[in-house]
């Protein structure tokens, strides 16, 4: 049985030491340390992990698919470089440090994510320039700049600011959380089993998954900043009903939102029984990401 306290870790320090490595030397050095200081904040590395355990689930070797997660986890930083800045969330804590554009200023925050995603996909590009792997990259590039665009987070992020101060149906904030959410975290899913050489029916499959444990990852994610602490989170609670923000527990209160956790979560786990291949590590993780306390 999988251990996945120990597989996330054992994973994390190796994407932790991948990312050191994959960051420019070149360009100005305030750039460089700026990308570098959000990159190795740390954080629960949930996404390319993801990716690495979708990959290994299909038979590929983490060596195979380490640069695939990497250029993941890059989009996910500049995201949340981006999401912090004082004209989205005005976050002033991530991951327990302050944010992006406390050390560095607005300006150069804004080119550190700017930088990060573009570095993303040059990282993908020369990882489609290895043997075999150039029909993968163009669908990994693919994949990967549908779900952080405007069909996906960078979408779910516009109509989560057009709903704040707005009632919403439970339609309308399922539809943000799957695309501010769900995009990306489907996308990780999908890029490691497609470098693994998944095939289609196979990814729809894995998309149920992700799409499903997406949900339940952010209504947990909005409980958290309702029930949690600011040293268990690393960032600051209670950030959401100040910015009156549309979420599950305001929706449907505590109670409801917990129980759709757990539906969303059961969902994910039901459409892996659907692979004809062993999916416990994609189990066990689902589990370990919806009943978490940080």
């Amino acid at each position: 049985m999988v251990d996945p306290d120990r597989y996330i870790e054992i994973k994390k320090k190796r994407i932790n030491r991948a990312l050191q490595n994959v960051v420019p030397d070149g360009g100005p050095p305030v750039i460089i340390r700026a990308m570098r200081y959000s990159l190795e904040a740390g954080g629960k590395r949930l996404r390319p992990v993801l990716t690495l355990a979708a990959a290994e689930t299909f038979g590929a070797a983490e060596h195979e698919v380490i640069d695939v997660a990497c250029a993941v986890e890059m989009v996910h930083t500049y995201s949340l470089i981006h999401d912090d800045l004082p004209a989205m969330d005005d976050s002033p804590m991530r991951r327990g440090e302050p944010t992006c554009h406390c050390v560095f200023g607005e300006a150069i925050a804004v080119l550190a994510g700017d930088a990060l995603l573009t570095h993303a996909f040059e990282v993908l590009a020369r990882y489609g320039q290895k043997e075999f792997c150039a029909g993968k990259a163009i669908k990994i590039i693919a994949e990967l700049a549908k779900a952080a665009g405007v069909g996906g987070m960078i979408g779910g992020q516009v109509l989560d600011l057009e709903a704040e101060g707005r009632d919403l149906t439970a339609g309308q904030i399922e539809n943000i959380s799957i695309l501010k959410t769900g995009a990306m975290l489907t996308a990780a899913v999908r890029c490691g089993a497609i470098a693994a050489g998944a095939g289609e029916n196979e990814l729809s499959i894995l998309t149920r998954y992700a799409s499903s444990l997406g949900t339940a990852f952010q209504i947990v994610d909005d409980l958290l900043d309702i029930e949690g602490t600011a040293e268990e989170l690393g960032k600051p609670v209670g950030s959401d009903s100040a910015h009156d923000k549309a979420t599950y527990p305001a929706v449907f209160g505590l109670q409801e939102a917990s129980r759709r956790a757990g539906q969303y979560h059961r969902q994910a786990v039901e459409a892996l029984e659907e692979l004809e291949r062993p999916a416990e590590l994609l189990r066990t993780l689902a589990d370990k990401i919806v009943f978490r306390k940080k």
